[in-house]
């Protein structure tokens, strides 16, 4: 048997574009490894973080992502995805930037949600910023805002600031988990949603805490990407 060679790292299904960001990444959370059980790589992009992203995300953005994609797929990726979901908006152009497929922000799964879930069912979306998700974040990736309902994590201080501000690089898990089902159940509470599809990466860590207390499906960036995973690297199954 022949090993295929020529690459940085073998056997590694998903590579993850990463912002430059200091915060804890919990179990759950994309950029901890041991959030999943096969091999993922990063590549952080220095001196882009949450605030650029979300806040100033101007055209010339887009180029190091671009950059940092076409670097995962020459070292042995064979999937990207990104490590936040503001990156919808670069969707287009990073997966015509490279062969390999691409799912850069949980809001990918939009139309896949309505599709499970029937025309009249109500799709809730749980964001970091509700004020700086866009018409353009859904367009790229196939989505209309006006499909969906949205809450955002606006005047959740230890998500804010933290996660969106940096003041400080240590968050309270307690605090952060209260707010962020606090978040979603205020958003079941005025919608009663069939279905509920989480933006942030950062909320994906208390997405079972999330399903408990509002008790309908949840879809986050870490279940598309083991979708993705299937795609790409097949497990081998032994027997009958």
């Amino acid at each position: 048997m022949i090993l295929k060679g020529g690459l940085l790292h073998t056997d590694t299904p998903i590579g993850v574009l990463c912002l430059e960001s200091y915060f804890p990444k919990p179990p759950g959370h994309l950029r901890n490894p041991v959030t999943f059980d096969f091999p993922v790589t990063y590549k952080v992009l220095r001196g882009i973080d949450v605030p650029t992203l979300l806040f100033n995300p101007t055209p010339e953005l887009v180029a190091p992502f671009i950059e940092a994609a076409r670097a995962l797929e020459r070292e042995g990726a064979m999937a990207i995805t990104g490590s936040c979901g503001f990156l919808a908006r670069f969707q287009k152009e990073l997966t015509e930037a490279v062969r390999v497929p691409v799912l850069v922000s949980g809001l990918i799964q939009i139309p896949m949600v309505r599709t499970f879930h029937g025309p009249d069912a109500v799709i809730g979306v749980l964001t970091a910023s509700k004020d700086a998700l866009t018409p353009m974040h859904f367009a790229q990736v196939g989505g209309d805002i006006n499909d969906v309902v949205i809450k955002g994590m606006e005047g959740c201080p230890e998500f804010w600031e933290t996660i969106i501000e940096a003041r400080r690089t240590d968050f309270d898990m307690d605090r952060l988990e209260a707010e962020i089902c606090g978040a979603a159940e205020a958003l079941m509470a005025e919608h009663n949603l069939d279905a509920l599809v989480l933006e942030c990466t950062d909320l994906s860590a208390f997405a079972r805490s999330i399903q408990e207390r509002i008790g309908c499906p949840v879809y986050d960036i870490d279940g598309l990407i083991e979708y993705a995973r299937y795609a790409v690297k097949r497990k081998r199954y032994h027997g009958l």
